[in-house]
C-alpha cells in the first residue's frame, strides 16, 4: 500500500515532472514533497487545490485498492510522471463521434496460439550457443584431426574459450536485450567483430599450439558472418511476424474512459496487444470506437459475447478511485477464466503486489485469474508432448487390442467423439473409445470394462498431443452441464474458474476418487473444490505427484472424498 507519509518522510524525494505537471508545487507542499527545478508560482485557487487533492487521492487509492505497494522509494527507482507520458506515440488517440454506428462486438474469430515475447531472444541465444560448439568443434577437427571429445580437458578448454568469444561480444554491446523486431544491426555487428578480436587473442595464449590458433583465426570471422546472416534473418522473420500479431494478447477494455483512449492508442502501436473492443455500460455518453476499437455495448454483452474464449485478458480502465464501481465490474468478471487486470493510470517504475507488472507501456495490476507464466506453460506443455508421445508408444500394442474389441463387438466406430468446453471456455472434441453400441445406448461388455478402469479415456492423448489437452488438469466437462435439473454455472458461481488451465485427462479431483458422471450439485461442489484447489496451486511437481497416484487411482471404484488434501 502506497503510504504518502512514509514517501515524503525520505529526504531528500525529488519528483520528476515533465510535460504537463502531475501536481502543482502547492499540491506537493499539502504533503511534504518538493518538486525539483520547479519555478514558484502564484498561490493556487482552492479549486485547483481541490482537483489536485482529488487527483492525489485517487493515485493512493489506485495502489491501496489490491493490496499494491511501492518498495524502492529511491529517486532513481520512483518517479511520479504525467498520466500520459507512458502512453505518447507522437499522436493523439482518435476518438469517434458518439453519433457514428458502433457499439457492436466483433465476430468470435479463432486466432493462432499466442508465442511469447521472450521465444524469438531465447531461440536466438540457443543457436548462438550452438554456433560456439561448432566453431570449437571444427577448429579442433581442423588442428588436430580429432574432435573435442577426443582432447584433453585443458585443450577442449582453449578452443571453447575462444568461440565463446562471440557470445561475450554479443552480450557486451547489449545486443539480446533488443526486441528482433526493432533490432539494431549494429549492435550485432559490432558484438560480433569484437568477439572475433577477442577469440583470436584468446586462441593466441589458450590454443593447444599454433595449428589450432591459425584454425581459430581462419574459422572465427566465417563463423561470425554466419552468425550476422541468421540474425538478420529471424530479426526479418520476427518482424514479420509481429505485425500479424503473433506476440500480441487479445484484450477487451472495460471502462471508454481517456485512460482507456491512452491504453488501447500505446498497446496497438507497440503490437503488445490487440484490443478487440472497448466495453461501458454508459452507451449514451461512450463513443462508437476508441483508437479504432468499437465501442461494444455494455458489462452484461460482453458476459454473453461469445468470442470471450478467445480473449487473452480484460483490462479493467475504470479510475480505482471509485472503488465501489470497481468492486462491482470485478465481481462480475471473475466468474469468467479470463485474466482481469486493473489498469493503474500513472507511471510508477517500482510498483509492486500482488500481480503487479507492466504491460503495453503501463501498470496493471491482475485482480482475478492467475498472471501468465509463460516459463511454466512452456515446460508444461514439453511435459505433454514427451510424456503423451511415449505413452502412445509405449500403449500402441494395447491400442490396437482395445479398438479392434470395440470394433468387433456391435460394429460402429471405434472412437466416440463429443464437444467439450476447454481452456478459456473454448470447445473442442475429446476422443474416446466408444463404449455403447452403434445404435442405441446400451453399454456393451467391453465398453462396461473400459469405463470400469478408465481405458476409454486413453484416445486423449491425441487431444494432448493437439495442445487442446494437458495430462493433468480439470476433467472437461459438457457445455452447459447441468447436476440434476440445474445448469453448473447457476449452482456455483467459481464454475469457469476451472477454465483458467487446460483440462486434463487425470486430475486432482480423479485421484481423490471423484470420478465418473456428476448426477447431483452436491456432487459438482465437491469435485469444483478439487478442480480449484488444483488452479490455485498447479505446478511441475503437483503434476508428476498427481500422475504418480493416477494407476492406482484406475483400478478403484468412483468413491468421492469431503475435502481436498494437502500433499507436501
Amino acid at each position: 500500500m502506497l503510504n504518502w507519509r512514509r514517501v515524503c518522510a525520505r529526504s531528500p524525494w525529488n519528483i520528476s515532472l515533465r510535460g504537463e505537471n502531475l501536481m502543482s508545487r502547492h499540491a506537493l507542499r499539502l504533503v511534504g514533497a518538493e518538486p525539483e527545478h520547479t519555478p514558484v508560482s502564484a498561490e493556487p485557487s482552492s479549486a485547483d487545490l481541490a482537483r489536485e487533492a482529488a487527483r492525489l487521492a485517487e493515485i493512493a487509492a489506485s495502489f491501496a485498492l489490491f493490496g499494491l505497494r511501492l518498495d524502492d522509494l529511491s529517486e532513481a527507482a520512483w518517479r511520479v510522471e504525467p498520466a500520459d507520458a507512458g502512453y505518447r506515440v507522437g499522436q493523439a488517440a482518435h476518438v469517434a463521434p458518439a453519433n457514428d454506428p458502433g457499439h457492436t462486438f466483433p465476430p468470435a474469430k479463432a486466432r493462432a496460439p499466442r508465442l511469447s515475447p521472450e521465444f524469438p531472444s531465447r531461440l536466438l541465444q540457443g543457436l548462438d550457443w550452438m554456433f560456439v560448439l561448432v566453431v570449437a568443434e571444427l577448429a579442433a577437427l581442423w588442428s588436430t584431426g580429432g574432435g573435442l571429445a577426443t582432447l584433453a580437458i585443458g585443450q577442449a578448454a582453449g578452443f571453447l574459450a575462444a568461440a565463446l568469444a562471440l557470445k561475450v561480444g554479443l552480450w557486451l554491446t547489449e545486443s539480446y536485450r533488443q526486441t528482433l523486431a526493432r533490432a539494431r544491426p549494429e549492435r550485432t555487428i559490432g558484438g560480433l567483430a569484437l568477439g572475433v578480436i577477442g577469440g583470436i587473442l584468446i586462441s593466441n595464449f589458450a590454443a593447444p599450439d599454433a595449428r589450432a590458433a591459425a584454425a581459430l583465426a581462419a574459422i572465427l570471422p566465417v563463423a561470425a558472418m554466419v552468425m550476422a546472416g541468421v540474425h538478420a534473418v529471424l530479426s526479418i522473420l520476427v518482424a514479420a511476424a509481429h505485425k500479424r500479431g503473433a506476440f500480441s494478447e487479445s484484450i477487451v477494455i472495460v471502462g471508454a474512459t481517456e485512460a482507456a483512449a491512452r491504453f488501447a492508442t500505446r498497446a496497438t502501436r507497440t503490437g503488445e496487444a490487440n484490443v478487440l473492443a472497448i466495453v461501458d455500460d454508459r452507451k449514451g455518453r461512450a463513443p462508437a470506437s476508441i483508437s479504432g476499437a468499437p465501442v461494444a455495448g455494455g458489462l452484461s454483452d460482453l458476459l454473453a459475447w461469445d468470442g470471450l474464449a478467445y480473449v487473452d485478458r480484460i483490462v479493467v480502465a475504470v479510475p480505482p478511485s471509485a472503488e465501489a464501481r470497481v468492486r462491482t465490474v470485478v465481481k462480475r468478471l471473475s466468474a469468467l477464466p479470463n485474466r482481469v487486470d486493473l489498469l493503474i493510470d500513472i507511471d510508477a517504475h517500482s510498483v509492486r503486489g500482488r500481480g503487479a507488472q507492466r504491460f503495453a507501456g503501463a501498470v496493471v495490476a491482475c485482480v482475478s485469474g492467475r498472471p501468465h507464466h509463460h516459463r511454466r506453460a512452456l515446460v508444461k506443455r514439453v511435459q505433454d508432448i514427451a510424456l503423451a508421445s511415449a505413452a502412445l508408444i509405449a500403449l500402441l500394442p494395447a491400442l490396437l487390442t482395445i479398438a479392434t474389441a470395440v470394433r468387433l463387438q456391435g460394429g460402429g466406430p471405434v472412437l466416440f467423439r463429443q464437444r467439450r468446453v476447454g481452456f478459456n471456455n473454448r470447445a473442442f472434441t475429446l476422443l474416446k473409445f466408444r463404449t455403447m453400441e452403434a445404435d442405441s445406448k446400451t453399454v456393451t461388455s467391453i465398453g462396461a470394462l473400459l469405463r470400469r478402469y478408465s481405458l476409454d479415456e486413453l484416445p486423449q492423448l491425441i487431444n494432448v498431443l493437439r495442445g487442446e489437452m494437458s495430462l493433468v488438469g480439470p476433467r472437461p466437462h459438457e457445455p452447459h452441464m447441468k447436476a440434476g435439473a440445474r445448469a453448473a454455472e447457476a449452482i456455483l458461481a467459481d464454475y469457469a474458474h476451472r477454465h483458467r488451465v487446460k483440462p486434463g485427462i487425470t486430475g486432482w479431483a480423479q485421484v481423490n476418487d471423484c470420478r465418473g458422471a456428476v448426477t447431483s450439485p452436491a456432487a459438482l461442489r465437491q469435485r469444483l473444490r478439487f478442480d480449484l484447489d488444483y488452479v490455485a496451486r498447479a505446478s511441475l511437481w503437483f503434476d508428476l505427484q498427481i500422475m504418480a497416484r493416477t494407476p492406482l487411482a484406475m483400478w478403484k471404484g468412483p468413491q468421492r472424498r469431503t475435502a481436498p488434501r494437502r500433499v507436501s
